[in-house]
């Protein structure tokens, strides 16, 4: 099968990435409505659940993994402490919810600066340490954050031992969300609309919906944000730290700043996770962010794929769904059910890890786009109309590309002149 080169910037490759944004999109409505209450799928009499709750916990996570791509996976820091950050921004969620009777989102006004502050302060060590010593420091962080939340000079604020609940403040569907109408025609699918329930939807699956509407919105957000600062010239001079520190420095970067700016940076995007995870659970509990959780984050990166913005979802998805299912998974063929007795989660997850790390090294979604490289490439274009990879390959006032030795129109009427 020939391979189909799309060259940005032209029709087809913004027709191209139109239609896929669509069928995302798309694809993202039907699940939601598919699964908008507690759902299961049954494999080979395994049931496996999959609900809207996973998927709202998924999106926090891929907030905070994506925070990790800035500094580790961008910058080239091994930094372990974004479960720190995660919970931060959980806190101060539910203690201005709780005691203040704020809006979730309306927390991030607070959780953003104030998690962006710290973390520039604690990610001042990293301009003094790197390596193994900067991923100890980090961790150190993580490790005392249950602990620092259980003080008794704070009990006020944080609710100690027992959490900060937040449960008197509860998300409501807006009149205007036509939620209903979307159903009741989902439902009137030929041979699919059995899968979108019967009839209109309940108090609590509207509210429901309207969350998981809410976290798409600033995962977007957190996205678009990220990809555009990586197009800048401070993501270029991120990049570049990463790529040779030393080269980048001789180039006039200001590695201090810059550093501390992507430590600050990926702190933020953790707040903010943490502001989508207390808004989904109800309650900021000291047990929901241990060093495990950082852990669990470093993991959702590598598998999801170091370095690409769409591996911080995939690693999200990834350390939220493959525990729970490989804890329900109560046979499976030529596998004795003893071995799936027990915490059977983690182990299978950390197996994964470890064949995705030889059989993928650059994670989940570096090997799909190397199947996708067989069906579409997608070539970048230089400033003056060149095609990378083939510099004596041109793209003439229409966007079609033209072959070494080929004149456009214009050059045969400049040369026949």
């Amino acid at each position: 099968m020939a391979v189909r080169e799309l060259v940005k910037g032209t029709p087809q490759y913004r027709n191209w990435r139109v239609l896929t944004v669509t069928l995302m999109v798309i694809a993202v409505v039907l699940f939601a409505f598919a699964y908008i209450d507690t759902a299961a799928i049954e494999i080979g009499g395994n049931k496996y659940n999959l609900s809207m709750i996973r998927m709202n916990k998924a999106m926090a996570f891929a907030v905070a993994i994506l925070g990790l791509q800035v500094v580790i996976g961008y910058t080239g820091q091994l930094a372990l402490g974004q479960s720190f950050f995660f919970g931060t921004g959980a806190y101060l969620t539910a203690w201005l919810v709780a005691d203040h009777s704020w809006p979730y989102l309306a927390t991030l006004v607070l959780v953003v600066p104030a998690c962006f502050l710290i973390g520039m302060i604690l990610g001042l060590p990293a301009l003094r340490v790197r390596g193994l010593y900067l991923a100890l420091v980090t961790l150190g962080m993580a490790a005392v954050f249950p602990s620092i939340v259980k003080l008794d000079s704070l009990k006020e604020y944080t609710g100690g031992s027992g959490g900060k609940p937040t449960s008197n403040s509860k998300v409501v569907a807006p009149d205007w969300l036509p939620l209903d109408q979307i159903a009741e025609a989902l439902q009137k699918i030929p041979l699919f609309g059995q899968y979108f329930g019967d009839g209109p939807l309940s108090d609590r699956e509207e509210a429901r919906m309207w969350t998981f509407i809410l976290f798409a919105i600033v995962l977007a957000i957190c996205f678009w944000l990220v990809a555009n600062l990586l197009k800048s010239r401070p993501g270029r001079a991120i990049r570049a730290i990463r790529d040779n520190e030393t080269g980048a420095a001789v180039s006039g970067i200001d590695l201090a700043m810059t550093k501390t700016l992507s430590f600050g940076l990926a702190s933020a995007l953790g707040g903010v996770g943490g502001t989508l995870y207390v808004m989904e659970v109800g309650i900021a509990s000291p047990d929901d962010f241990t060093q495990l959780v950082a852990i669990n984050f470093v993991v959702g990166l590598v598998v999801g794929g170091v370095g690409t913005l769409s591996g911080a979802m995939v690693g999200a998805l990834v350390i939220v769904f493959i525990p729970d299912w490989a804890s329900s998974t109560e046979s499976v063929a030529f596998v004795p059910e003893r071995w799936l007795s027990g915490p059977t989660g983690s182990l299978i997850l950390g197996v994964l890890l470890i064949i995705l790390t030889f059989i993928l090294p650059g994670g989940i979604v570096a090997g799909f786009r190397r199947w996708k490289a067989r069906f579409v490439r997608i070539v970048p274009r230089g400033p003056d109309g060149s095609v990378a990879g083939q510099p004596d390959t041109f793209l003439d006032a229409d966007g079609n590309v033209i072959a070494a030795g080929e004149a456009s129109p214009q050059e045969e009427l400049t040369t026949t002149a």
